[in-house]
Parts: structure tokens; sequence; C-alpha cells
């Protein structure tokens, strides 16, 4: 590897970890307390050590300052002493999340994984121009991530507009169709989680058939819970919502397939790089 794909290769690690956050709005029986501590460890690393990202924070100027403010955000609102999401027992033997701010999750980490695919393709044409973008394997996982990705987020933005849209008509229904102050909050988080589907599709490289089979339906259905479209005669809520949810799952799963060898396969060839240069600086010393 050369410095260009090494970059690159750790800007693809880091943001594995913050994608990995998203654990945290599943609905879990339980959760890791050595991967909690291990993601909480990685993203600290990356902000203060003399690390690739920490290098194109400064060198960003107002840019990489705000994406420093998001970045440490996310450690102190997830990962700190004080969270309220995510909170360690008082032995230290469990996590114990709290499924009421899933959408707080969402809005703390799809902004800093979008902005670091950023850095990410603008580190990729510069190595493109200097003729350093050579890895093959690295190129692959940058491509496959991407769906893996957008399948992985998609599904579980879903998940969560079908309970909201739930609570929703619920709340609706108990006061005979009366909008209330209960209804109006809930529809606050259906529109946040809106605006999140619309910046993974405003910001997606991606652009295959295979994508939008999975898009098309999903912003169709945003729209019959918003009444911009009608159901499809003989269809109702639940069934589309099924629908939906089964056309992306069958996606995210098939993505993930292929994501994940490429992606153990990348971290293999981006370890060995690192220890090989860690030899050469102990040599050279």
């Amino acid at each position: 590897m050369n410095n260009y794909t090494m970059a690159i290769g750790s800007f693809v690690r880091f943001n594995s970890v913050i994608l990995n956050t998203l654990e945290y709005v599943m609905n879990k029986p339980s959760f890791e307390v050595k991967a909690y501590q291990a993601r909480k460890e990685a993203i600290k690393n990356e902000v203060t050590q003399n690390t690739p990202l920490k290098q194109c924070l400064t060198n960003s100027k107002e840019a990489g300052e705000k994406l420093l403010e998001k970045i440490n955000e996310l450690q102190d609102t997830v990962y700190g002493d004080g969270s309220t999401i995510v909170k360690l027992s008082q032995d230290g033997s469990e996590l114990r999340v709290d499924h009421a701010q899933h959408i707080a999750v969402f809005n703390l980490v799809l902004p800093i994984y979008e902005e670091v695919r950023n850095i990410i393709t603008a580190h990729v044409a510069a190595a493109r121009k200097e003729n350093q973008y050579n890895d093959e394997v690295l190129a692959d996982c940058i491509t496959k991530t991407d769906y893996f990705y957008h399948g992985l987020v998609n599904a579980l933005l879903l998940d969560e507009l079908d309970r909201l849209f739930a609570e929703y008509n619920k709340a609706r229904n108990e006061a005979k169709g009366a909008i209330t102050p209960q209804s109006n909050f809930i529809q606050n988080d259906i529109n946040e989680v809106v605006k999140l589907f619309q910046l993974l599709r405003n910001r997606s490289q991606v652009t295959s058939s295979d994508y939008y089979e999975m898009i098309d339906p999903l912003f169709a259905l945003i729209e019959m819970t918003s009444g911009r479209r009608d159901l499809p005669q003989g269809k109702n809520f639940g069934d589309m919502f099924t629908q939906t949810k089964t056309i992306i799952r069958e996606k995210a799963m098939k993505w993930e397939t292929a994501w994940k060898p490429v992606y153990d396969n990348f971290m293999k060839e981006f370890n060995e790089a690192i220890q090989e240069a860690i030899r050469a600086n102990v040599a050279k010393a």
C-alpha cells in the first residue's frame, strides 16, 4: 500500500466503526461491552493521535473543525460517561440502551459517515491523478461498502418509520381523528426519519438499477405515508410496509454477503501494511 491507499484505508476503517454505532438502534436482547469499549477507544484515538483523519481535519480548517465537532458530539452523546443513550451498568458487565433515542443516534452517525465518505472520494480522486490508486482490494471494498451501507441503514430507518407511523395512527384514532400534541410530536419524529432517508438518497454514489430496485419502492411508500401518493388498489399500509421491508431486507442481506469477505480481506491487507510500516520505522531508528 502507498501513502494514498493507506490513508484511504484508514478512512474506510474509521467509517466502519462509526457505522457500527447503529447497533444501538437495533432491538437486541443484549449488547457486547467489549465492542462498545473498542469503538469508544477507536473513535477517540482517530481524532487525538496523528492519524490520516486527524491530519485531514486540521488541513481542512473550518470544514475540518465542524466535522471534528460532530465526532466529539458523537463521542460525548453515545460513548461518554454521561450518555443517556448507552450506559454501562454499575459493575460494568452489561450495556443498557435507551431505545426511545434512536433518531438521536441516526442524526449523530449518518452526517459523520457521509462526510468521511466525501473525504474518501476526494482522496481517491487525488490518488488517481497521481497514478497511485492501484489497490484492487481497496477499490472493491469501497464499492461493496457503499451497497452494504445503504442496504443496512435504509432497512433500519424503515423499521423506525413503520413503528412511528403505527404510533401516529394510533394517536389519531384514539383522538377520533383529531390532531393532538402527541400526534404532532410523533409527526415531527416521522419528519426527521424522512429527512434521513432523503440524506441517504441525495448523497448516494450508487447509481445501479439494483440499488434503485430498493430505493424506488421505498420512496413510493414514503409518499403514501405522507398522502402524496395513493395506496395501490386492494392494498393497505400494512401490506405496503411488509412488501417494502421484504425488498430492502433481501437487498441488504445480498449486499452484506458480498461485502463482508471483501472487507475482511481488505482489513487483513491493511493491518499487514501497518505492521510493515512499523517494522520499517523501527529499522530506521
